[in-house]
C-alpha cells in the first residue's frame, strides 16, 4: 500500500507539472548540441499538494567523513531558469534486516542529504533506480524495518526518511554557516548480485527536462535532468560484501534520462 501511495503522489505532482507547463518545441534526437536541443524549466507542482518537510541544521564546519557532494553547476544544454537541489551521499552499503514475511534480508541502501539553496520552496519527489549492466531496473522500495537500523548505524541523532516519508516540499536554506538539510535513505531489497557494474539514477533533484521527437515522428519522449551515480562491484556473487562496491571513475554525472 505504501508503494501505491508513493506512486499516486508522484503521478499527481507530475501531472500537475505537465498541466502547468507551457507548450514547447520538441528537440530532434541528433548527436551534438543543437540550438533547439535545449532544456526548458518546468513549473513546480502546486505547493498546497505537497507538505513541507522538516529540516535539520547542518553546520558547514561539521566534520563529515565519506560524503560525496554533487556539483550543481549548469550543464551546457541547461537553459537559464531551472533549479537544482544540492545533493550529497555516502558510500552504497549493505545491511541485514528482518523483514516480515521474508526473513533476514541483505538490502542495499544509499544514505543521502538534500539542501535547497535555490531561494524558493521546491518539491522533492525523488526516484532512485538501480540499473545493472544489462539494463535491468530495480526501484528503491518501502522497507520501514530498515530505516531505524540504518539510522542507528549512520547517525542515531538525525532522523532519516524512507521512500514515502521523504516526499514533500523542501524550504529554502537561508541561514549563514548552517544548511537546512533533509536526510533520506533509499533502500533496495531486490538487486542483481551478479552485476559487475551498475548505476543509480536519482530523479527529482531538478525541474530540468527536454522533449525529443522519435525518428518515426511519434509522441515526444520526455527526458529529465537526472543524477547518475556509477559503481563497480569486485568479487563474485556468492560472498557479497559492501567493501567490494567501489565508485567508478568519474563517480557520477548529470544526464537527461
Amino acid at each position: 500500500m505504501s508503494i501505491l501511495i508513493r506512486r499516486i503522489a508522484l503521478a499527481l505532482a507530475l501531472s500537475t507539472t505537465a498541466a502547468l507547463a507551457p507548450a514547447q518545441e520538441a528537440a530532434p534526437e541528433i548527436p551534438g548540441l543543437q540550438p533547439d536541443d535545449m532544456i526548458k524549466p518546468t513549473p513546480d507542482p502546486a505547493p498546497r499538494l505537497i507538505p513541507e518537510l522538516p529540516t535539520i541544521p547542518w553546520r558547514h564546519d561539521r566534520v563529515s567523513f565519506g560524503w560525496t557532494s554533487i556539483q550543481t553547476a549548469p550543464l551546457p544544454r541547461d537553459r537559464e531558469g531551472i533549479w537544482v537541489l544540492d545533493f550529497a551521499y555516502k558510500p552504497l552499503r549493505i545491511q541485514t534486516v528482518e523483514i516480515p514475511g521474508k526473513g533476514r534480508r541483505a538490502v542495499h541502501y544509499l544514505y543521502y542529504k538534500v539542501v535547497n539553496r535555490t531561494g524558493a520552496p521546491r518539491p522533492f519527489l525523488p526516484q532512485f533506480i538501480m540499473v545493472n549492466e544489462r539494463g535491468q531496473k530495480f526501484e528503491d522500495e518501502v522497507v520501514p524495518e530498515a530505516i531505524p537500523i540504518i539510522q542507528a548505524r549512520e547517525d542515531v541523532s538525525i532522523e532519516a526518511r524512507g521512500a514515502v516519508d521523504i516526499m514533500g516540499t523542501i524550504p529554502p536554506s537561508t541561514k549563514e554557516g548552517v544548511d537546512d538539510a533533509v536526510v533520506g535513505v533509499a533502500v533496495w531489497d531486490r538487486w542483481d548480485p551478479s552485476a559487475d557494474r551498475f548505476s543509480i539514477y536519482v530523479r527529482g533533484l531538478s525541474d530540468g527536462y527536454k522533449e525529443i521527437t522519435p525518428p518515426d515522428g511519434g509522441k515526444p519522449i520526455v527526458r529529465y535532468k537526472t543524477l547518475k551515480i556509477d559503481y563497480i562491484r569486485r568479487g563474485d556473487e556468492r560472498n557479497i560484501s559492501e567493501n567490494e562496491i567501489e565508485p567508478a571513475d568519474p563517480p557520477y554525472d548529470w544526464v537527461y534520462w
